[in-house]
């Protein structure tokens, strides 16, 4: 039990800062800070989808019954969150960006 809470407070202080990475990005991303950074956040959002897949595959199987905690709420909502931005906003903001820059630029 012990090694379990040690893991769920690991778990949520990681999650807390690859979310506030990814905000930081974006806002890099979107003052123009770095131009490596879309190329970071495409690799971090991988990891971290990968990781709340897993996590959400593993914690919520038909097979276990568990308790929903504050982990589970932030993950879940950061699935939906990941969900939205990867098939939406994501798309329309890098090419705005784009032409904001190219505009700017010129």
């Amino acid at each position: 039990m012990f090694f379990s809470k040690d893991l769920h407070k690991f778990q949520d202080q990681m999650f807390d800062l690859i979310t506030f990475l990814t905000f930081a990005l974006y806002f890099t991303i979107a003052i123009g800070l770095s131009a490596n950074a879309p190329q970071y956040l495409v690799t971090l959002q991988y990891y971290t989808k990968l990781y709340v897949g897993l996590f959400l595959f593993w914690r919520f199987n038909p097979f276990r019954h568990v308790r929903f905690t504050e982990l589970d709420g932030k993950i879940a909502f950061s699935a939906g969150v990941f969900l939205l931005t990867t098939t939406a906003f994501e798309n329309v903001a890098f090419y705005y960006l784009k032409e904001l820059r190219d505009i700017i630029l010129l």
